[in-house]
């Protein structure tokens, strides 16, 4: 019946499409993943030391607002527009 109204039987299945890190183009796990204040895209983040994701971010300040922020590398770097 699932399939009739156009909703896979397995949400798991190579069907389904995982958004991908907008420095990397991989594949993002829907946990070692945050977005981008500046940007909005979304980028690996390992949240631990020993995770073998890649880090394709960094986190930030944000003077004004005296918070801290998550930005990928193109806008960390000021390689992005």
């Amino acid at each position: 019946m699932a399939e009739q109204m156009g909703i896979p039987e397995n949400p798991e299945s190579p069907d389904s499409e995982l958004e991908s890190c907008v420095i990397c183009d991989e594949a993002l796990d829907g946990i070692q993943e945050t977005s981008c204040q500046q940007c909005g895209g979304k980028f690996h983040q390992p949240w631990s030391q020993d995770s073998t994701v890649p880090q394709c971010g960094r986190i930030g300040s944000h003077e004004d607002a005296l918070a801290i922020v998550f930005l990928c590398d193109d806008c960390y770097y000021g390689r992005r527009p």
